[in-house]
């Protein structure tokens, strides 16, 4: 069987797992636990999740050792940050049962008008909080257009990103934004881009805490209960008296801010931004959701998952290249598991519903 065989299957089967023990809800698992309440100890939900990113981690590391060097994983780990970033803001809108296309082009633009900033005379951490500030406008006018419109937010960013990516290309004028050297020499440049030597990556280590506190918000605030409470039921929740329309266009403008995050970030660790940056990360972030266990159905959602998530994905990008596969299957292998996710994520609806 050939390295690319091997890959597959094992890629296969390691998912098939994730979806089976990390696609049912919280509702489906307190069942469970009640008809065997004798068990005290219950795994977290992300754990299948980790196992099938070390399977996928020792599988390359037995058949390429060199794969398994610290420096080798740290850097991977940094490429794939700001992926795992917006997958844990993107976790918010699939647990409210919405989905965000434009995040991608916010990211851009959130990057360009920081690197603009920058260049114009603007100290860069003022620079740097504008951007973040505008991907939450561009995020918060995403959620004002999809209530006012009385349209679901898939179909209004899908206008969106398109506006925004124009808008970036015309702030641009089409070109790369690169700050001069007198800026890039600056404290945030050489941190989150390396050349200051930390034992871990910063971008990591940021993004982790970031991600960190994402989680506490979802699971431990009201804001948390109620984003999860309209994605189970929203007609329980509208009687409930949880705000929807407000709850919608908030979750939006976080993502939006979490782009932005990223944008300036990417800012910092590449040291420019180029009019694509950005244009290829839907199909990552979305497979770093689903694959981190946060179902399309909405009213659950693992932000912890989704960081296992992207590095299962960096895993399946940088494995191929190690193997000595051609890059370009990575993208299919990616594209595979997503259906596989969904597949699953079907049946357990289903089996749900029997039940």
């Amino acid at each position: 069987m050939s390295q690319l065989e091997c890959l597959t299957l094992v890629s296969f089967f390691a998912f098939i797992g994730i979806g089976n023990l990390s696609s049912s809800s919280p509702e489906s698992r307190n069942v469970a636990q009640r008809g065997r309440s004798n068990i005290k100890f219950r795994a977290p939900e992300e754990t299948s999740v980790v196992i099938a990113l070390l399977a996928l981690i020792g599988f390359v590391g037995i058949l390429r050792p060199n794969f398994l060097q610290m420096n080798n994983l740290l850097n991977l780990g940094a490429s794939y940050a700001i992926t795992a970033l917006l997958a844990a803001g993107l976790v918010y809108l699939l647990a409210l049962g919405e989905i965000d296309l434009s995040f991608g082009w916010i990211l851009n633009f959130s990057a360009v008008i920081a690197g603009l900033s920058m260049i114009s005379g603007i100290p860069v951490w003022i620079s740097v909080l504008i951007g973040v500030l505008s991907g939450a406008a561009m995020g918060f006018l995403n959620g004002v257009l999809s209530v006012v419109m009385r349209l679901p937010l898939i179909i209004v960013t899908l206008g969106t990103a398109s506006v925004y990516q124009g808008t970036s290309l015309i702030s641009n004028r089409s070109g790369s934004v690169v700050p001069p050297i007198e800026i890039t020499d600056q404290f945030f440049f050489r941190f989150f881009g390396g050349v200051i030597d930390t034992p871990i990556p910063f971008l990591l280590v940021i993004v982790i805490l970031v991600i960190i506190l994402l989680h506490l918000i979802l699971h431990k605030t009201r804001f948390g209960y109620r984003v999860l409470a309209i994605g189970s039921n929203v007609e329980a929740a509208r009687l409930a008296g949880i705000p929807i329309k407000k709850i919608k266009i908030q979750v939006s403008m976080l993502m939006g801010g979490i782009a932005g995050l990223g944008g300036v970030l990417f800012l910092g660790f590449r040291g420019a931004v180029d009019p694509t940056t950005g244009a290829q990360v839907l199909l990552p972030v979305v497979a770093a959701a689903i694959i981190g266990g946060t179902p399309l159905s909405g009213g659950s959602g693992t932000v912890i998952g989704a960081l296992y998530g992207a590095l299962i994905v960096g895993v399946i990008g940088v494995g191929v290249v190690f193997l000595g596969i051609d890059a370009v299957w990575s993208t299919l292998f990616t594209g595979l598991v997503i259906i596989i996710a969904i597949g699953i994520d079907q049946l357990v609806r289903i089996r749900r519903k029997r039940t």
